[in-house]
């Protein structure tokens, strides 16, 4: 916790803090560290309450000890030499802690009230431009998790989002997104995953006639507007054991639409297991150019700019060439999404410097008029094939 670490003025340096004080420590009771240094975060106070909530949790350091201890079937003549292992008592130090081995993602188990927090951040190599293009996903249920029922809070069944925001610097075949997190309450499930689509919009967007309203959306070809075939499919894993399965993690994009009978397999395989044998057996068919897909999943507990230093995972890339999986996402070529943006507007305002207010207005009527009409189609689209709202 923060509070642990504050700055407050008895915390000072390394060497102050390891030899004995001849001042009195002041008492909790009096209200000395309560300082906005040593004040919980939002997250923190989210984790606490948890803790609080877990009435199977030992309150004490003894109880977590005997615990651990019946756990690990400790002889009590060995208490002191299990105990010194498990800390590297021999070995660690203030200055030079032995624990390097914890994981600080497994601090708080996953809760499903909690939830766990999603942000698809970027595809790379699609092959189109012209196009404005979201990530729809779902969470498709492991083996264990299938037929237990939807939650009254919405929570454990068809749960679902879908990407609205562009970084419009990035490529139109590399579209960038910068929506806030999503959280989304599944049951803790191992073979619980996350399938992600991309679908693509070929829309023109037409500027009202006052510079101070928001235009409207039609088709590029004059007929009914729809969404463009489905422009790529992937899949990540959202649980590790116990905890969320807490990264930055970059997946391979595969054609077409899923397989249902890899789908299907994924209930009961890892993904990368699932992955492999689909393409050995040519259930799946990679993208020829290695497109992928990177996004952050993080436990509920922490807010969007609390959490921990998210680690890299390239893991699912090495069902193929990771080099060229890799390359595809350092490219640079092709125009960025503001073009997309200028394009709609007239030769004279298509100069306009992207940081004016006045193309700073433009490029936010675009984003909402393009981001209702694309959600509608989603919808729509949804409820054809039977299932539920967004």
């Amino acid at each position: 916790m923060r509070g642990i670490f504050s700055t407050d003025p008895w915390l000072t340096t390394a060497k102050e803090k390891m030899e004995p004080s001849s001042e009195p420590v002041p008492s909790y009771a009096s209200g000395y560290y309560f300082s906005d240094e040593a004040k919980p975060t939002r997250s923190e106070t989210e984790i606490m309450s948890t803790f609080e909530k877990d009435t199977l949790f030992p309150k004490q350091v003894k109880d977590m000890a005997k615990e651990l201890m019946e756990k690990e079937q400790v002889p009590e003549s060995n208490v002191e030499g299990w105990y010194k292992e498990m800390i590297g008592g021999d070995k660690s130090s203030f200055l030079q802690p032995s624990l390097s081995y914890c994981n600080i993602h497994h601090a708080v188990r996953y809760q499903q009230h909690s939830g766990l927090r999603l942000r698809i951040k970027q595809a790379f190599g699609l092959e189109v431009e012209g196009l404005y293009i979201n990530a729809f996903a779902r969470i498709l249920k492991g083996a264990q998790s299938i037929q237990l029922p939807e939650l009254p809070q919405n929570w454990g069944g068809d749960e679902k989002f879908l990407t609205r925001q562009h970084d419009f610097t990035s490529l139109q075949t590399s579209p960038k997104w910068t929506d806030p997190s999503v959280v989304l309450h599944p049951y803790l499930d191992d073979n619980s995953v996350l399938l992600v689509q991309l679908f693509g919009m070929a829309a023109t967007y037409v500027p009202h006639t006052s510079r101070d309203e928001r235009g409207r959306v039609i088709s590029k070809n004059g007929q009914e507007l729809e969404l463009q075939p489905i422009l790529g499919w992937t899949v990540f894993s959202l649980f590790d054991s116990n905890y969320v399965n807490s990264g930055i993690h970059s997946a391979p994009l595969f054609q077409g639409f899923p397989n249902a009978g890899f789908l299907q397999s994924l209930s009961t395989m890892s993904v990368k297991s699932a992955i492999q044998v689909a393409l050995a057996k040519k259930y799946i068919q990679l993208q020829k150019n290695y497109g992928s897909i990177t996004m952050e999943i993080w436990d509920g507990h922490y807010f969007d700019e609390e959490h921990y230093a998210l680690p890299v995972f390239n893991d699912l890339l090495t069902v193929s060439n990771i080099k060229k999986f890799l390359a595809t996402q350092t490219r640079k070529k092709g125009k960025e999404m503001s073009v997309l943006v200028t394009e709609s507007l007239d030769k004279k305002r298509q100069k306009l410097p992207r940081n004016s207010p006045e193309y700073q207005r433009h490029q936010q009527f675009y984003e909402e008029a393009m981001g209702e009409k694309f959600y509608d189609l989603i919808e729509t689209a949804l409820l054809n094939a039977g299932y539920g709202p967004l």
